[in-house]
């Protein structure tokens, strides 16, 4: 018995990894979110201390760091990565921009709340959605908006 378990724990490891290599490969190719996730760690290391910008902001926390990261390795392979930030009040702004009246900012907070506010030629949107695991629909269709 031991060895049909053991043989079916080694076909199941092998196909996980045989599935998630390419995977892997390709969400640090240009495809992926590599750039912005290495991006996303040089704002954290600069901004998680209080005060990092010298008028009292509050510092990006771990948990705020990793709602972005997530929310960023979420993105569909392919998708246009974001500009990052971080904001007084200790958030990480998300933003991708077309052109002065075509962007979009998004706050990620370690709540899992994303806040986002955004110009559309001559229309604005903005609200709030929630994150814990992929991307919001709602949040792709505001980027392919754009």
């Amino acid at each position: 018995m031991n060895s049909v378990r053991d043989r079916s724990e080694s076909i199941s490891t092998y196909i996980d990894r045989a599935v998630k290599a390419p995977q892997q490969q390709l969400r640090q190719s240009r495809l992926g979110h590599h750039a912005a996730l290495d991006e996303l760690r040089k704002v954290w290391d600069e901004c998680r201390v209080a005060n990092w910008d010298g008028y009292d902001a509050l510092p990006v926390s771990q948990g705020t760091y990793e709602a972005a990261y997530r929310l960023i390795d979420s993105l569909p392979l392919g998708f246009p990565s974001p500009a990052i930030g971080a904001e007084p009040d200790g958030d990480v702004t998300l933003e991708w921009r077309k052109s002065r009246t075509r962007t979009l900012s998004v706050s990620v907070s370690a709540n899992g709340y994303l806040h986002y506010a955004g110009l559309f030629g001559l229309g604005q949107r903005y609200g709030t959605l929630s994150h814990f695991a992929d991307a919001p629909e709602e949040l792709i269709r505001l980027v392919q908006d754009l």
